[in-house]
């Protein structure tokens, strides 16, 4: 044998201690691309049925989101009748405070009346009475106002 058939012979050789050693972790990546192939199949019934369960979702949602819009229209009016009580109420209560400073502003002035002319007692009151009954048409204005 010439050199070039001895080269091939040991190129041979190494190739086929090269394929023994490779057959096992061969063997093995052949089960494990298998099963990936397995579960790559099953993928597009797994999107699809995710995607079917998205958009089952997002109805319920939107079902949801229109459900409440309509209680939500429903309720309005009563915020509206609230909104007028509570308008209506501030402005009495506006009204009766005028007229309670407008009542004490009189009453004061009664009392300085009485002051003024050192009235005690019995005849203070009379001329309270007195006071009051001389102012008793203001009087009836401003709270009639």
């Amino acid at each position: 044998m010439d050199w070039l058939g001895i080269g091939v012979l040991i190129i041979g050789i190494a190739f086929m201690i090269l394929v023994f050693l490779l057959i096992k972790p061969l063997m093995k990546l052949t089960t494990v691309l298998e099963s990936l192939q397995k579960t790559t199949d099953q993928l597009p019934s797994m999107l699809s049925d995710v995607t079917g369960q998205a958009s089952e979702v997002f109805q319920k949602g939107n079902e949801t989101l229109v459900n409440v819009n309509n209680q939500v229209k429903e309720i309005n009016p009563l915020f509206q009748i609230v909104q007028d009580a509570g308008e209506a109420s501030r402005d009495f209560s506006e009204m009766a405070l005028e007229k309670t400073f407008a009542l004490k502003k009189n009453t004061s002035e009664a009392k300085e009346f009485t002051q003024r002319k050192r009235f005690q007692g019995l005849y203070g009151l009379l001329a309270f009475v007195y006071y009051l009954s001389q102012k008793k048409e203001i009087i009836k204005e401003q709270l009639v106002k």
